[in-house]
């Protein structure tokens, strides 16, 4: 069988927390290096302890510019700023490669730059269109109070708006190909970018991700997590809608005793929710568990009763995905991203936007029919190895790159 590879390097905005973006990222690297790809991840800004720790050490890893050991306050603003401003000076460090992958701003700029100075191709992947320029509802309602290198870049965005929206637009429409996460996505970048993207759902590694016979207690960090329990993972940022959450488990508790698990790390919106918590009487249901690593993710997806997802406008959302590929029913609003990955009533359920009260009914439904919770984990384990494995993304993602020689 003839053995088709090109070296290439993948750039991202950067490593700096456990994002469905930054997975995807990290996984195509593993992923094609398993079949012959010589294969390098830039990024401007990088934390390995922060992003995934126990995957992105399997990765050929490298930043643009030379690290700075000193500690400085705006780290990733800074490292993101100057990187955008001079990837043609840098763009000699890449003459080996045969093209590059770009996953979103200010990826997609560092890499027309980069090709454009070598004559070389290159394919962007937008996880949704640049923020900055054209934020959600929700993100003009929150802003970025949890991340002060994101609300900074923002702000200097804001001062320059015109230019930044050109230098985008050039960025993503000159590529080869672009390449989106949903069709949610594609209409968007239609409509903004005037281009027909190509969509390319994020994949599920399902050698990890995979149903139990029997649920029993989940183990984080040497603790024991005891059943039953309503599972939800996302970061601590506000646009995640994590509040919605608890008011969902306000509704819950009065008819079922039950916990919610929360994972994610510790941000500034955390003691929001405890707060929110201890309002609606229920933070002694609540669980916060901190970052987590993979086997203990695994095992909390494996032993949930429910599992549910209430960011009020997700790209994507990888959450409903790896839960159905555990054997673990979702419900999700019936808008987005996560509209597309959930078969109503078959694989989960989909709630009205942004209907607490039908959310919590459909929840109620699965905790008190165990028949139909084991039907439906069964029907979404078998949904997500036919159309969201991780082969199935990279069988997609490998079809654009031979394209490019």
């Amino acid at each position: 069988m003839e053995v088709y590879s090109i070296k290439l390097a993948i750039f991202h905005m950067g490593f700096v927390y456990t994002g469905g973006g930054e997975r995807v990222a990290i996984y195509e690297s593993i992923a094609l290096k398993e079949r012959g790809y010589d294969v390098a991840c830039y990024a401007p800004a990088i934390r390995v302890d922060e992003c995934f720790p126990d995957l992105i050490r399997q990765v050929d890893l490298r930043r643009f510019l030379p690290s700075v050991k000193m500690k400085i306050p705006l780290r990733d603003f800074l490292s993101m700023s100057v990187s955008s401003a001079i990837p043609r000076l840098f763009a000699y460090k890449f003459t080996k490669f045969d093209a590059f992958l770009c996953h979103g701003q200010p990826a997609a700029w560092i890499g027309y730059c980069v090709a454009r100075t070598l004559g070389k191709k290159y394919i962007c992947y937008l996880h949704q269109p640049t923020r900055f320029l054209y934020p959600r509802t929700i993100d003009q309602q929150v802003g970025w109070k949890t991340k002060k290198d994101f609300a900074l870049l923002n702000d200097l965005v804001g001062l320059a708006r015109p230019l930044v929206q050109a230098l985008d637009h050039v960025s993503i429409t000159s590529g080869q190909t672009v390449l989106v996460n949903s069709s949610w996505i594609a209409s968007q970048v239609k409509k903004i970018y005037g281009v027909l993207p190509v969509v390319c759902p994020p994949g599920v590694d399902i050698r990890k991700y995979t149903p139990r016979t029997e649920k029993s207690s989940a183990t984080v960090r040497g603790f024991v997590v005891k059943t039953p329990y309503i599972l939800t993972t996302n970061r601590h940022y506000p646009q995640k809608g994590l509040e919605h959450a608890l008011h969902i488990l306000a509704r819950i508790v009065k008819e079922s005793d039950i916990k919610l698990i929360v994972t994610g790390h510790f941000t500034s919106y955390t003691s929001t929710l405890l707060k929110l918590a201890v309002m609606l009487g229920i933070r002694d249901k609540l669980v916060l568990t901190g970052r987590v690593d993979e086997t203990s993710l695994v095992s909390l997806y494996q032993n949930a009763d429910v599992y549910i997802y209430t960011p009020p406008c997700e790209d994507f959302g990888l959450g409903p995905v790896e839960a159905m590929a555990c054997g673990t029913t979702p419900v999700v609003w019936d808008y987005a991203g996560p509209a597309e990955t959930v078969d109503d009533g078959v694989t989960g359920y989909k709630a009205k936007p942004y209907d607490l009260d039908d959310f919590a009914a459909k929840v109620m439904q699965l905790l008190s029919n165990s028949k139909l919770r084991k039907e439906m984990g069964i029907k979404a384990a078998s949904f997500v190895r036919r159309h969201y494995s991780w082969d199935q993304h990279m069988d997609r993602l490998e079809s654009i790159l031979r394209s490019l020689t």
